[in-house]
């Protein structure tokens, strides 16, 4: 499948969170709600077209360690929220996997690795720090007038439940949410493979790394089957794990649903 032509040259998985239709015969809005992997190699044009798209707030759902190796580089007046999904807790699952091929394949090789991805996904349920940096992205979603972009560093797994769960709150099948999940894949092909050719030649294995650069449909079901065992439903996880009002959920439906 040919690479869709990205938006930003620089973050070749920034793309519209909207455009899909509602189960209700309603659509979600365009040009107010985006989703992206990392934003901190925007050159002139990117950051032209950034600002056309008149983005006003970007939530950033990555470590402090991922942020200070690539801090975001946006545009002045652009407010930024930092939002951790999961602070220290890569680390405690996959060490520094990178340090040695040896140790690489002892964490992620075989099936090793698609459980690891897995559970960061479980985590996001279930961990207090991952609910209060959700809480923190969709109290602002709801409660600004400006265009919106949430982001982390590939663009598929902390920010691809983030989209998951808005998609749910606005009434989109669930089949679309999985199809527009698993579109990353198209998005971060030429990027992964460059990433992985890296590897390889530092004398990795990369197929014992693959499943965490990949989007499978099992990991979105983890975190799906998760907040449906714990909460009763995604709506009761945002209202009840996140803390989320109802009246924000509603403002979010009326700001990013047509009539």
């Amino acid at each position: 499948m040919t690479a869709p032509t990205p938006i930003l040259t620089t973050a070749p998985n920034f793309r519209d969170a909207g455009g899909h239709a509602t189960a209700d015969g309603r659509k979600v809005r365009t040009g107010l709600v985006f989703r992206s992997d990392g934003l901190a190699a925007l050159d002139a044009a990117d950051t032209e077209a950034f600002l056309r798209l008149g983005i006003g707030l970007v939530c950033d759902l990555r470590s402090e360690h991922e942020r200070d190796r690539e801090p975001d580089l946006l545009p002045a007046g652009v407010e930024l929220l930092i939002a951790d999904v999961m602070g220290h807790g890569n680390n405690e699952l996959f060490g520094d996997v990178f340090a040695d091929p040896k140790r690489a394949g002892e964490i992620m090789g075989g099936n090793a690795g698609v459980e690891l991805m897995s559970e960061v996904y479980r985590r996001f349920v279930t961990t207090d720090l991952a609910r209060a940096a959700y809480r923190k992205v969709f109290t602002r979603m709801a409660e600004t007038d400006n265009a919106v972009v949430y982001h982390c560093s590939q663009g598929k797994d902390r920010t691809g439940w983030t989209s998951a769960v808005l998609l749910t709150l606005l009434g989109v099948p669930r089949e679309t949410i999985y199809e527009d999940y698993l579109d990353s894949a198209n998005h971060l092909r030429a990027k992964n493979a460059e990433i992985l050719r890296g590897i390889a030649e530092r004398g990795f294995d990369p197929e014992h790394l693959r499943s965490m650069f990949a989007v499978r449909r099992e990991y979105l079901d983890t975190a799906f089957d998760t907040a449906e065992r714990e909460y009763g439903s995604v709506e009761a996880y945002v209202r009840e794990g996140m803390g989320i009002p109802v009246t924000h959920i509603e403002a979010l439906r009326t700001r990013l649903l047509e009539a």
